[in-house]
């Protein structure tokens, strides 16, 4: 039987060129951080996750990550739904939508890529086979304010095969103008998703800017509207879900099972979706089979690494209600040592189901040395009066 010996969580850092300029609607990015979570079991096997937005939370994940090794030292690896509830009842009272949780999901899918590299067989095996042969998968970036950078990009991305694109809002007044570009460039070629990133701006718009917004991109073809208000802000949701045709979607920051219900029984989004990284295999599992009850797509989302990209392609192979699995195409260059085989194969929108162990990923020791962590603080949020206009 193999035990867990330890738990260990390696923080990588890639300051971007200030020529890429990456921004939001929440302020600048500034650099790629990646928590990995390192899992080795008692035969020095080990396997690997990711936790999501470990940019905010160093303090904070160094002791929970020290919390969940010494509560899960010496049990057996391979009982991960019992390790799952395990973590969560040892943190009930102060884990049930927060940080906990995205530490806890980084933590699961380190122990199915563990047990799909000792058992010689790919992750998505390992969570009921597959209920499709591919899955359609989309270009994740869209962080500028020019319609010279974004419409690079997407050209770039539709080289790859990828067929959809998102793109972020920095500002409602000027991406109408974005979308004008990239519709104009790539009609019938590309479809394209719209994220406005209110679920983590630290000031979030009035719910009457998304709606004014989402009004002006009705004349689009946007596959769905992302995150138009603060995840908190049900009645937000609600106002916006009745003023217009768009698809909604949402919300990454959305944990649970349990906490998604509230949203569904409110039927405010048409389009469900969330984090793999944060919520794991397992606690994914109990949400996209909630959305499946409700009659909603789920689209994976998987803002980090070749980690969390290559745990929502397996992942989403194995869901009957999955529609989309998210790919961060952020420039930067810590995939290269994480991915196993180097490239994703990419044809027409869709990637075809990974040929690998576990994952597909791999810990190269040279990845500390080429990407040492700056113990930097809130790299995304600027504080910038010229961040967004509350008036639209």
């Amino acid at each position: 039987m193999s035990k867990i010996k330890k738990i260990e969580v390696f923080f990588l850092e890639y300051p971007f060129p200030k020529k890429l300029n990456y921004k939001y609607s929440a302020g600048v990015v500034e650099n790629m951080i990646v928590p990995v979570v390192k899992l080795t079991d008692s035969n020095n096997d080990y396997g690997l996750g990711e936790i999501t937005h470990g940019q905010f939370t160093y303090e904070p994940i160094i002791g929970l990550i020290k919390h969940f090794s010494d509560l899960l030292k010496n049990t057996n690896s391979e009982n991960i739904n019992q390790a799952w509830e395990k973590m969560y009842g040892s943190s009930v009272f102060w884990n049930r939508e927060g940080i906990g949780i995205g530490v806890m999901g980084g933590i699961n899918i380190a122990m199915y890529d563990l047990l799909g590299k000792r058992m010689k067989t790919p992750v998505f095996k390992l969570l009921g086979g597959l209920q499709k042969e591919n899955i359609k998968i989309y270009a994740s970036n869209g962080l500028f304010d020019n319609s010279k950078q974004l419409l690079e990009d997407a050209k770039k991305a539709y080289s790859l095969g990828f067929r959809v694109y998102k793109m972020r809002v920095i500002n409602p007044d000027s991406i109408i103008n974005l979308e004008k570009s990239f519709n104009k460039k790539f009609k019938n070629k590309m479809q394209l998703i719209v994220d406005a990133v209110q679920g983590s701006a630290a000031t979030p718009w009035a719910t009457k800017v998304s709606i004014n917004l989402a009004k002006k991109l009705e004349k689009y073809n946007i596959l769905f509207f992302e995150e138009p208000c603060r995840v908190e802000n049900l009645k937000g949701y609600s106002e916006i879900k009745r003023s217009t045709r768009l698809n909604i979607a949402g919300a990454e920051s959305i944990p649970t099972a349990r906490a998604f219900k509230p949203y569904l029984d409110s039927s405010v989004f048409d389009v469900l979706q969330f984090d793999i990284a944060t919520s794991g295999f397992t606690e994914g599992r109990r949400i996209c089979d909630l959305a499946y009850i409700y009659n909603k797509p789920v689209a994976i989302h998987s803002w980090g690494s070749a980690i969390s990209i290559m745990a929502g392609i397996h992942f989403g192979l194995t869901i009957p209600n999955s529609a989309f699995t998210e790919y961060c195409f952020m420039d930067h260059p810590i995939n290269n040592y994480l991915f196993q085989d180097k490239k994703i194969v990419i044809k027409n929108g869709y990637v075809e189901k990974p040929n690998c162990y576990g994952l597909g990923v791999k810990f190269d020791k040279d990845l500390i040395k080429k990407f040492p962590y700056k113990e930097k603080i809130n790299t995304m949020i600027s504080t910038s009066n010229n961040d967004i206009s509350l008036t639209f």
